[in-house]
């Protein structure tokens, strides 16, 4: 637990540090009262490239995947799922900026590939439990 800092403010600071400190005390208030579920989906990244900034990620109800690449422009993403055995579950291509939804995945342990054209720009692992 952090320990509270205790600093005499002047009269001109007061009033926004005031309304700061109220405005963290509630979204603290509130996060603390979401519920503490584990995570839908997990990701690990064994291959990972700066000049593609590949997302894949859950949606506000934590069950929906979505897939997004920030990266060349006018360039086509193929999103390759694969479950442990090697088959194929899933693909998805989008472009450059775009978002994908990809359809409902049995939970379990899955590969993952994303290619730019023939070229593999990022790989790992994707658990959905």
């Amino acid at each position: 637990m952090m320990k509270p800092v205790h600093r005499k403010l002047s009269d001109k600071l007061r009033p926004a540090m005031m309304s700061i400190a109220f405005a963290t005390t509630a979204a603290l208030s509130y996060a603390g009262s979401l519920p503490s579920d584990p995570a839908a989906v997990v990701i690990t990244k064994t291959l990972n490239s700066k000049k593609h900034k590949i997302r894949l990620f859950t949606a506000s109800d934590s069950k929906t995947l979505l897939f997004t690449v920030d990266g060349v422009g006018g360039k086509h993403y193929t999103l390759f799922v694969f479950d442990l055995d090697g088959k194929l579950v899933t693909q998805s291509a989008i472009l450059n900026h775009e978002t994908s939804i990809l359809p409902a995945i049995d939970p379990g342990g899955y590969l993952y590939e994303v290619f730019l054209e023939d070229q593999k720009v990022e790989s790992g692992q994707l658990t959905i439990k």
